[in-house]
């Protein structure tokens, strides 16, 4: 078996994967119920459904660990592909992604003004859906045509 750089062990790659698939999934599920979903009260007024305000602790349940493994998988898988120059476009893409989700996540946390907040809340759910494009290519290692340096014609990733 021939060694990848930056390759995962079996038991690290399934940790990311669950910790990345309970955001996705929590995500998902609060922009559905956030845009689509509302209550009516006694009254007449359309509420937010009363499942939101779990899903969204469920969210934030995942962030904690997400944020301390996408920092481990820095050393042990971006920083070698980058070396290597393996998947760069895809990685590098994901990462730029990564790093403006959590800083997005942060500043919801602490934003009180509700314009703000609802520009800043697109900041942070449309690139965790191109995330999620751009690692679909990533693990499938589809190559996007890049220049190479060396005579100016695309070149495999």
């Amino acid at each position: 078996m021939a060694f990848r750089v930056g390759r995962l062990k079996t038991g690290q790659k399934l940790t990311v994967y669950f910790v990345s698939s309970g955001l996705l999934l929590s995500g998902l599920v609060w922009l559905i119920f956030f845009y689509f979903v509302r209550v009516t009260d006694q009254f007449g007024f359309e509420n937010p459904h009363p499942i939101q305000g779990y899903v969204i602790v469920a969210h934030a349940i995942f962030a904690l660990p997400a944020v301390w493994i996408y920092g481990f998988l820095w050393n042990l898988h971006v920083k070698p592909g980058w070396r290597a120059r393996t998947r760069r476009w895809s990685g590098g893409t994901i990462w730029s992604l990564v790093l403006l989700m959590i800083l997005s996540g942060y500043a919801l946390y602490y934003i009180g003004n509700d314009t703000v907040r609802d520009w800043v809340s697109l900041l942070h759910w449309v690139p965790g859906m191109i995330a999620l494009v751009i690692f679909l290519l990533h693990i499938r290692g589809t190559p996007l045509p890049t220049p190479d340096t060396h005579n100016g014609t695309p070149g495999p990733e």
